[in-house]
Order: C-alpha cells, then structure tokens, then sequence
C-alpha cells in the first residue's frame, strides 16, 4: 500500500521525474519555537547540558532551529543523541520539536534537509488561473512568490511543516502540474577537504613547480602554484591570458569585492537575500578562494595568477556558512543560478553539491544551456565530491544529460586521484565514478582570500585550498580562456576541446577515476583555433653575387575542432621600408584543401624561395604572409561534419591578419608555431615596436632564422 509520501514504504519527493528516497536524518534533528526566543536566548546555550551537540543553525525566518549531533553508536545501554535532545526539548515550555529533518537515501553526504513549510509547483502552460487556484486552495498552501525561482513557476507555503513533502508528492501527481517538489532548507557540507587549513603553516603550503614554463608569470605567489605548470597554464597564455569580455561566474557563498588580485564583473548577485551585493559573511572564504583560482590577476605584483587572468569574475551568492558547512535552498540556488546567466556569465563554476537533487535547480542548468551566451549556452564546471567513494554527487552527475556540464575531479601533483591512501598525505578523496569528465588539481591550492582577518587566515592569500573545490576553478577558468580564443563556441564544444585534448592518466581513454584525464590548457586553446602554422626562414646567397634569397618552409593545419578548407596563401618578400614588394608567392586551389578537425592532414609548402635584400656582404628581408580560409563548425555534439557533407551556405570564410617577419632582432629560438589570430608585436634593438608580426631571431653565425610565435 502506498500514499503521495511513501513508495513501497519508502519516503520520498520527485526530483527530475524520479521518486528520490529519503530517510529520517541520524544527523540532524529541528527545534520550533518563535523569533522572539531565538533572539533571547541561545540555543546553543540551552542544549550544552545535552552531550554530543555539535553544532546549531538557526532559522529564524522559520522560527527554527537545527541540532546536528553524531550518528548514534548503536552500543546496548546507550541513548541516542537525537532522542536526547528531543528529550530535552520536550522539558522546554519554550521549545517543542520541529520537523522531521531527512537525509537522502544511500548517499555519502551528510546532508540536512528540512521541510520549512515551502514548495516549488509549476503548472502546465495551459492551466488557468481558475485551476491553478482551486488546487491550491484545496491544499490550504498560499503563493508567497510568483515567477520564483524560474518564470511560471510559485513559491507557496503550507502551515503544517511536517506535511510538507506529502503535499508537493500530491501536487506532482495532479494533471495540471509539470512539477513540484519540497523548498527544503539544506544543511550542506562545504567541498573544501576537512583539513584545509590544519596545515597552513606547514612548510607555508609552498610547492615548486615541477618543471619550467616558457614564460611564467611574475607574481610572488607563483612559486607556490604547482598546478599552473601542471596543466600547461603559462604555455597557453603564449596564446591567452583570458579577456575581460568574457566573465566566470563563481556560483558559492559570496566573494570579497574589494580584493586587490580579481577583477569583478558588477552588479554581482546574492540569491540569500535577492540583492546585488553578494560579499560573504566574515568566515565564509570559499567563494573568493575559488574566484582567484579561476582568475587571480596576473604580473601586477601581488598573490599568484589564475587559470584566465584576464577573464572577470561574475560573483554570486547562493548560501551562507554556519560554521562547518552551508544554509542554502532549491529556490535559492535555482534563483543564483539563472541571475548569472541573465546577467551575461560566459561560465559557471560550481565548487558545491550534495546528495538530494532538485527539479528546480536541474532546470536552472538546462537553462543556461539554452538561454546563455544568447543561445550558444554557458559551460558548466561542477564539483564530484570529497567523500573517496564511487558516487558523483548532484549536480556534478547530471554530465550525461547536460551538454556543456562538466564533472570536475581532484588530481595531486602526482598525477594521482585524490585519495585517502594518495602520495599528498591528505586524508581526504575525490568521488569518481563514470560521471566524471577531467580531472584537476585539488591539493595544497595557493589562491586569494578574503582580505585582513576575515576568511580562512590573517592575510589575503591562502596556501593550502583543498577539495575538489579547488579543481573546479581550474576548469571554469579553462573554460573562460577557451572562449577568450573563440568566442562563438557553443558549451558543448568547449566541453568536447577539454575532453579531446586533456592528458591521460591511469588507464588510456575514459576511465572512472580520471574521466578523460587532466586538463591541458595549452593543448585545449590550440585545439580552439581554427588553423595554425609552422614556417622557418633561412637565408641563402645564390648566384656570382652572392644576392640574398630567402628559403621558407610552411605547414599549414588544423588542430581544432572545425573542419577547415586553406582557400589560398599568398607570401611577399619586401624592401626594408616596406614600400616594395620584392617577390611574392602565390597559391590559389581550386578547390581548397579541407583539413579534418584534430587530425594529422596538413598543407605543406617546401623550400619556397623568395628574392630578398642586399647580398652576402650586407643583407636585410622583410616579409609578410596571410592567407583565406572557410571552417564548418561540428554539428552537433558527439558528431562533427564530415568533408563530404560541407557546403558553401554553411561555412564561414575568414581571412586572417598579416602575419610579418623581418631580419632585425639577433638571438635564438626554438618556438615554430601561433594561432592564426594571435597578434604579436615585432621589436627591434632599441626595444621599439614595429607593427604586428612575429620576433625574428638570427643566428649569423649558423646563417639560419627562426621564427618565435608567442
């Protein structure tokens, strides 16, 4: 026999369309009682004769209060600490007990969810308002908010507290609802390891990294950065450091706007309070821990630099701190959530989650996939979880279902997954499952903090972040340097070019432990471009006087994720004021040469030789090359065009700058190639700049040239 509440015997509420289990909480247990009592006196005062209270949040817009206490031990003889609290409480005149509080079945989160009387219910579009208010006059609930959190959908409330998951049950199963489901308060743990900070002082959380980028930042922090060289950060700012047209929305407990090292994207959001000052409360630096990770500033002398430092921080506030984790509801989240999208986030980083998903909040990520980025859809980057267990929590585990919806795990600085056995020493892990996409760094993070006193420390930075609350900024702030490259991707796209172009780790191809492995920014922003090069220039002196000629070699290809046809290349060499075209090669296919995304075909041009300046005894070159190029885009994901399937009204032709050398700078370099959109200052001796083009290294000893596309 079953009833809108239970299945099977089971209790239960719909999320997604599925029946979600629950269980009354062995964590957590609600007390009742009016505002004028929470602000006399102090619960925590009243239960410290209760052995075994660990914490208490208060709610007083519910006339609320939340015991949490540990599971009971189950030893003969020994009373539980919820029934000793619930004794407690019942000896009280100004106490009675609350609701009961319930936790989601088989999950390792050690989650709260209280009923406070609220419901989420969205009716059919076709409903009238006649219906709409008879079902809920039937039901005694009242409307505290319409289009809250999503357009159409109602906040209503209900008296009776404790029946309030039966009712939005009853309301999910009526014809004329498209859903509904419980605003449960929740009591969520944060996704920073449990030891974060006991180890702040150790060794001051400095690691080196292990090996040398081609062109590191300059802030005293890097040192301390080990997972920027990891994944091949300070190799991709030779073609990104991000923009600041495009914004990562840092979805947490609210960020410190006056921070000195992150550039902001105003108005932010709090969601807690519908406000758009999202500051956090003085304890709560999460936020601004993963706001500086994802886009720290870079060179200008202070902490470390983040993945996109160029990129700003769209700050958004969906929960507040009690101590040792978080207040927060469906609503509330839902609400954050679509503000970022409708204020103009480019991308979503999620270092949260739990166990107990929400139709509400789903919907809220379905919408930033249609609605985002004017349709082209925000990637998402969420958290796994620090449990150490094959479970990827909600939301991260929607990745399946969401395109563009990343699930984020933790790697260590030996490329391990973050366990509780790994070579780090943290007694913590990351959740892994088949879920997972890409891996990140996790532990010992250097990043910002909340400035002064407040936050996790007495300065502005912090050592040690941990969790995969740490490795999700990473990818967000990948994600917004991608999209700095090509601002058309579509989410899923973006979510493709991590994915094809991350480092394996363990097992080769997808694995549970890794996904597909760890990111590889330098590799991920190669892949975003639509065609580059490689050319060297050597100097030859040919005939009786000896003329200077110029021997080139290119290749033309196509690292990234669009098919692309080479229209035509055309290279002039010139006299040294540019005035004067001294040779030139052309090349015109008819048709053009189409080059498959991320593969090995390429155009290769081979000892093409060029008329210079000047002979033996005294010799200078000039030269400029561009060229015209259509490109497809996939079309759709999991299925990129192929060459046969290409025509002229799909495909967007392009013609790229001028790409220029010349014979001025001396010294070396072994870096070949650039994206074709990447502009770079040519420097002469004097350290004057001289229009855009590529330096032009000139060994004269060996007689050869090389060309550094930085």
């Amino acid at each position: 026999m079953t009833d809108a509440n239970h299945a099977n015997g089971n209790l239960f509420y719909y999320a997604d369309g599925k029946k979600i289990l629950l269980n009354p909480s062995r964590h957590f247990v609600a007390i009742q009682t009016d505002t004028k009592n929470l602000r006399e006196m102090s619960i925590a005062n009243s239960l410290s004769s209760v052995t075994g209270v660990n914490q208490v949040v208060e709610l007083p817009q519910y006339k609320l209060a939340v015991v949490k206490v540990p599971e009971t031990t189950g030893m003969a003889g020994m009373t539980a600490p919820i029934e000793t609290v619930n004794f407690f409480v019942n000896s009280q005149p100004d106490l009675t007990p609350g609701p009961s509080v319930y936790e989601v079945t088989n999950t390792s989160v050690e989650e709260g969810l209280v009923p406070v009387g609220e419901i989420l219910v969205k009716f059919h579009s076709d409903v009238s308002e006649q219906a709409k208010s008879q079902l809920l006059a039937e039901n005694n609930l009242q409307i505290k908010q319409s289009d809250y959190p999503e357009p159409g959908s109602y906040l209503v409330s209900t008296e009776n507290l404790g029946e309030t998951v039966a009712i939005a049950n009853k309301l999910h199963e009526s014809d004329v609802v498209e859903f509904a489901q419980p605003n449960f308060v929740h009591l969520l743990p944060r996704l920073q390891a449990v030891d974060l900070l006991e180890k702040v002082a150790e060794n001051g959380g400095s690691l080196k990294a292990e090996v040398s980028p081609t062109a590191p930042p300059t802030d005293p922090g890097y040192a301390s950065q080990w997972g920027l060289p990891k994944i091949k950060a300070p190799e991709a700012f030779d073609i990104s450091m991000g923009s600041p047209a495009i914004s990562i929305a840092i979805i947490d407990e609210g960020c410190d706007l006056s921070h000195e090292d992150i550039s902001y994207k105003l108005p932010g959001y709090d969601a807690v309070y519908r406000t758009d000052n999202p500051s956090p409360l003085p304890r709560d630096g999460h936020g601004t821990s993963c706001a500086g990770i994802a886009a720290m500033i870079a060179n200008n002398g202070k902490g470390g630099s983040g993945v996109a430092p160029k990129s700003k921080v769209l700050p958004v506030r969906i929960a507040y701190g009690n101590g040792g984790g978080w207040v927060t509801s469906d609503a509330i989240i839902a609400d954050g959530i679509r503000t970022a999208v409708n204020r103009g986030a480019d991308v979503l980083s999620n270092s949260w989650g739990g166990g107990s998903p929400s139709t509400a909040i789903t919907n809220a990520f379905k919408y930033a996939q249609s609605n985002g980025r004017g349709g082209k859809g925000c990637p998402i980057a969420a958290a796994t979880g620090n449990d150490d267990v094959r479970g990827v929590i909600y939301p991260a585990n929607l990745s399946p279902t969401i395109p563009g919806l990343m699930a984020v795990g933790a790697s260590n600085q030996w490329d391990q997954r973050k366990s509780k056995t790994s070579l780090d020493g943290e007694n913590w892990g990351s959740n892994y499952g088949p879920e997972v996409d890409v891996v990140a760094p996790g532990v010992k993070i250097y990043t910002t903090d909340i400035m002064g006193t407040a936050g996790y420390g007495s300065g502005n930075y912090v050592p040690n972040f941990n969790g995969t609350s740490s490795a999700t900024p990473h990818v967000a702030g990948l994600m917004g340097l991608i999209l700095a490259v090509d601002p058309d991707l579509r989410s899923w796209e973006v979510e493709e070019i991590i994915k094809q172009t991350a480092d394996h780790l363990g097992t080769p191809g997808r694995n549970e432990e890794f996904g597909f492995g760890r990111i590889n920014c330098r590799r991920a922003l190669e892949a975003a471009s639509r065609i580059w090069y490689q050319i060297s220039v050597v100097p030859e002196f040919l005939g009786t006087g000896k003329d200077c000629y110029l021997r080139i070699n290119l290749r033309m290809y196509n690292p990234g994720i669009n098919t692309v046809r080479l229209d035509g290349l055309t290279i002039g060499s010139y006299s040294p004021d540019w005035s004067t075209q001294v040779d030139r090669f052309e090349y015109r296919p008819n048709p053009g040469n189409v080059l498959a995304p991320r593969s090995t075909q390429d155009v290769r041009f081979n000892r093409i030789l060029l008329k210079a300046n000047g002979n033996q005894s005294g010799w200078s070159y000039r030269w400029s090359m561009n060229w015209s190029y259509t490109f497809w885009r996939p079309g759709a994901p999991h299925l990129p065009l192929s060459a046969e399937s290409l025509s002229e009204t799909a495909g967007q032709k392009a013609t790229s700058i001028d790409v220029r050398g010349d014979s001025k700078t001396a010294g070396k370099s072994e870096v070949s190639s650039s994206s074709f959109n990447n502009q770079v200052s040519l420097t002469n001796g004097n350290g004057a700049t001289e229009g855009i083009g590529d330096l032009i290294f000139v060994d004269l000893q060996a007689k050869t040239i090389k060309i550094a596309l930085r």
